[in-house]
This record gives C-alpha cells, structure tokens and sequence, in this order.
C-alpha cells in the first residue's frame, strides 16, 4: 500500500492517504487511464486523459470523492 500526506483545510492537520485505493476508485469510475507522474520533482501529479491534477486532494474533489474516506488513521490506546 502507497501513502501520502495530503493537507487537509477542514481538519487543519496532514492526512495519510492510502493512494493505492484513490486511484483504484478513480480507475473504477473514470473512463481513462490513470497515470502517475512517478518523478520526485512532482510525486503527487496524476494524469487521466491528459488532465493534470497535483495533488490527491484536487483529484479526490475532481471526482467527487471524499478524500477522507481514503484516509489512514491511527488510534491510540
């Protein structure tokens, strides 16, 4: 499983994000291919049919997904 830190503006906190499951539901509900950038200069970019997105956030919202929902939490006891 591939994660990310992504920041997230409603909980003012960074996020985990489990990237694989991301990009397989947007690979569910899309019609192109999802390509990752895969260069260190830009980690987070993705590209579906020639559209870019920068990070897991703005593609989670181009998809109307709930990037918490891919989000990797840790309780502690």
């Amino acid at each position: 499983m591939k994660t990310a830190k992504e920041y997230s503006e409603t909980a003012q906190r960074e996020v985990s994000i489990d990237v694989d499951a991301l990009l397989a539901a947007i690979n569910e509900i899309s019609e192109g291919e999802v390509k990752r950038a895969g260069n260190e200069e830009d980690p987070h970019r993705v590209s579906i049919d020639g559209r870019e997105w920068h990070t897991y956030t703005e593609l989670a919202d181009a998809f109307e997904l709930d990037i918490h929902d891919f989000s990797i939490s840790e309780v502690n006891r």
